[in-house]
């Protein structure tokens, strides 16, 4: 087999490198790095090139600026390109703020912004994906998921396509360490979109043990960090598990008091962490130190890693588990690589399993189009992905789902067209900007702030 990575110099790429030698089962005999910025694409292919050799690796390992040579032949191509660069989402998160709104990449205006500058690509990269691996399976984990995928399954030529994120499989594995249960035991229900879903019910031996769980809450967020950004209160009202996101919504007033607090926003901080990790990893990879660049590599990105969401949710940057109860337990879906390679596992081997994916609704939520991408449990076999049902949706949430899934219509209408009007509209109804007026002053600036990356937008009697 053989799998390609779009967004090769991306800085999780030897992260799924390392991952493969965790899935022997997988047999691939080449893995090829796509990128378009050379000089990162050597710096993270020639680290990854060395986990292979360190391992004793037997596939090929290759990388390249060619998107077809990339592709070609290609039987899974696993998405996770960024335009823009975290100097682009840096600005997104600033514009926002700047009118009170959230500043976050993949959660409101600034998830918009970044849509705007990514679908166009992903679009012409879904045609050459057709023409040189039309076999292929697309996995994206392209933020904003949710958009890419609506994007991708609307208006792209490939259709063999997922979506990714791996917040679902976050929250099973914090459930599997409060109740002490494998992995492969727990049957955790969900429903919604991409970064805005709920748990309905836990399932374990037939027994839904999500009242348990529900009354023990205190418990649960002692042992997982991500249900400390709730109170209990909102839980029981609920009646259901949030996912993490959610915080954003529903304590959007403390999240922008605590970013502004923090002086700092999240992109800010990544830039600060990214370009001198760069920077030091490329001379020690030009001096052969390659032992030494893996190793500040691993520690760097495990700094940043432990502190996320930490700014939205305190005002402050900690590291956000230091808190947690320890609980042993190792999963298959661990982080973001380790879901990607057991969707994979499932496809090529045949390993039926139910995963949590982003895909076309066909009826699996009665209130959404049969084409909204929604993000929901799926059995995965040899022949895809089937979406299951879920059952009935409560109002309380589609209270969100509903805006939400508007606003990315619209969003990705005007990504894909140009469409000035849709783009403004987009944020007029999404749930955390609070006017037209607002929507139509962030829509300006995105234009302007990233005009370089918006061609869809030229000519059309407005100012880019």
């Amino acid at each position: 087999m053989k799998l390609t990575i779009l967004g090769g110099a991306g800085m999780r790429t030897p992260l799924l490198i390392e991952g493969l030698f965790n899935h022997t089962d997988l047999a691939f005999k080449e893995v090829t790095l796509f990128d378009v910025d050379e000089e990162r694409l050597s710096i993270m292919g020639n680290i990854s090139r060395h986990l292979v050799e360190k391992h004793q690796g037997t596939f090929k390992l290759s990388f390249t600026t060619d998107i077809r040579k990339a592709v070609q032949g290609a039987d899974f191509i696993f998405s996770a390109i960024r335009v823009g660069q975290e100097e682009g989402r840096v600005l997104d998160e600033q514009i926002a703020l700047k009118y009170g709104v959230l500043g976050q990449e993949t959660t409101g205006p600034g998830g918009f912004a970044m849509g705007l500058r990514t679908i166009p690509v992903m679009l012409e990269y879904s045609k050459i994906i057709s023409e040189e691996a039309p076999e292929a399976w697309l996995l994206n984990f392209t933020n904003p998921a949710g958009l890419m995928a609506q994007a991708l399954t609307t208006y792209g030529t490939h259709k063999k396509v997922i979506g990714i994120c791996d917040a679902h499989a976050g929250i099973k594995n914090s459930l599997c360490k409060f109740l002490k249960v494998p992995h492969t035991d727990l049957q955790v229900n969900y429903f919604g979109l991409n970064h805005l879903g709920w748990v309905p019910s836990v399932y374990d031996k037939g027994v839904d043990r999500l009242p348990e769980i529900l009354d023990n809450y205190d418990h649960l967020s002692r042992i997982s960090h991500t249900f400390r950004f709730f109170e209990p209160e909102l839980i029981q009202n609920m009646g259901m598990l949030p996912n993490e996101y959610l915080y954003y919504f529903y304590y959007s007033d403390q999240a922008v008091n605590n970013i502004k607090q923090s002086n700092q926003t999240r992109g800010q901080q990544i830039v600060k962490l990214n370009r001198p990790l760069l920077q030091r990893i490329s001379e020690l990879v030009h001096q052969g130190r390659m032992e030494e660049a893996w190793s500040d590599y691993q520690q760097t990105l495990d700094a940043r890693g432990s502190t996320y969401m930490s700014r939205e949710t305190t005002g402050q940057v900690h590291d956000v588990h230091e808190q947690e109860e320890t609980v042993e337990l190792s999963f298959e879906e661990e982080g973001y690589e380790g879901l990607a390679l057991n969707i994979i596992r499932s496809i090529a081997n045949n390993k039926q399993q139910v995963l949590t994916l982003n895909v076309p609704n066909k009826g699996t939520i009665a209130q959404l189009h049969k084409d909204d991408v929604v993000e929901v449990p799926c059995l995965v076999n040899k022949n895809g992905y089937f979406p299951l049902s879920i059952g009935e949706v409560p109002d309380f949430a589609l209270s969100l789902i509903h805006p939400v899934k508007t606003y990315e219509r619209l969003a990705v209408e005007s990504a894909v067209k140009g469409d000035y009007q849709a783009g403004v509209n987009a944020l007029t109804v999404h749930p955390l900007v609070p006017s037209f007026t607002s929507a139509k002053a962030m829509m300006d600036d995105y234009l302007e702030a990233h005009k370089e990356h918006l061609p869809q937008f030229r000519g059309k009697n407005i100012t880019v």
